[in-house]
């Protein structure tokens, strides 16, 4: 992927919400993308309290994956499939080129930390101000 631009979302340990639960840091809106001739990576680190944590496998049963889509999926070709880098970061190849692969996606992140699993808290597919998502302009 030498040609690819990686797009950095840090991953905390929400201690305000019951239970705590994982917080995707959107400021300045990383998670929004533009359309491009190069492929783009979105990658999750996990930081400051969750730093010593992992995310889940991304193989398995929906609840025990490290990454699900909520509501409407992407349709294929949008969206490699996502990845475990050596690192412990989670990845995701977004071939965002043009209007067919613009869209608004919600996902949920699964991590475990401390040996307690942690997810991120995705009230619905519509609520777009609270859920982590992925915006192609």
């Amino acid at each position: 992927m030498p040609n690819d631009i990686e797009v950095l979302l840090s991953v905390s340990l929400n201690k305000a919400t019951t239970p705590w639960s994982l917080h995707v840091d959107e400021s300045n809106h990383p998670n929004y993308l533009n359309p491009g001739p190069n492929a783009q990576c979105l990658v999750w680190t996990l930081m400051g309290e969750a730093a010593s944590g992992s995310f889940l496998p991304l193989l398995g049963p929906e609840p025990e994956r490290g990454f699900v889509w909520t509501g409407t999926a992407p349709n294929n070709g949008i969206f490699g499939s996502p990845f475990l880098s050596a690192n412990n970061q989670l990845k995701l190849i977004d071939h965002h080129t043009g209007p067919s692969t613009s869209g608004i996606w919600t996902y949920n992140l699964r991590a475990n930390i401390g040996g307690t699993v942690y997810t991120t808290v995705a009230l619905s597919a519509a609520a777009q101000n609270t859920n982590p998502r992925i915006k192609n302009n």
